[in-house]
């Protein structure tokens, strides 16, 4: 009995190693990216709450406190804007997305006053949010 438990120990090893084998192991998250720290932030409990979604919107204006998750995005977001979000994750992206569309429809007073403080010549709300020119000449 213990040698068909060591045998299928073994050949199970084997079965794993070989299928690693062409693996880089264990993925990490990519390494030019923004930190991960809070990427579980419920976004829907922040815009779902006037107060805390008050206290981000100040937190990002400079016109109050701020907290360590707030710190960072206020740090990261001139970049993020100028690179189209290259080193954001997938849940960042997500996450920013999610916000966006809802300042611009809920929000709209919130939203022109950071677009105005974080993209003052219009550049990024031209890149990202007109529609491309129609390129049909038909």
């Amino acid at each position: 009995m213990e040698v068909r438990l060591l045998a299928f120990k073994t050949i199970l090893c084997l079965v794993v190693l070989t299928d690693l084998k062409g693996a880089q192991g264990y993925l990490w998250p990519k390494q030019d990216t923004y930190t991960t720290r809070w990427d579980k932030v419920n976004v829907d409990d922040i815009l779902d709450s006037k107060r805390l979604l008050q206290y981000y919107f100040n937190c990002l204006m400079s016109r109050g406190p701020c907290p360590p998750d707030g710190q960072e995005l206020r740090r990261v977001l001139p970049e993020a804007l100028n690179t189209a979000c290259a080193k954001c994750t997938k849940s960042q992206i997500e996450g920013s997305v999610k916000v966006i569309r809802y300042l611009r429809e809920f929000e709209p007073k919130k939203f022109e006053n950071l677009a105005d403080k974080y993209d003052p010549q219009g550049i990024y709300r031209r890149r990202y949010l007109e529609p491309p020119p129609d390129n049909n000449t038909a």
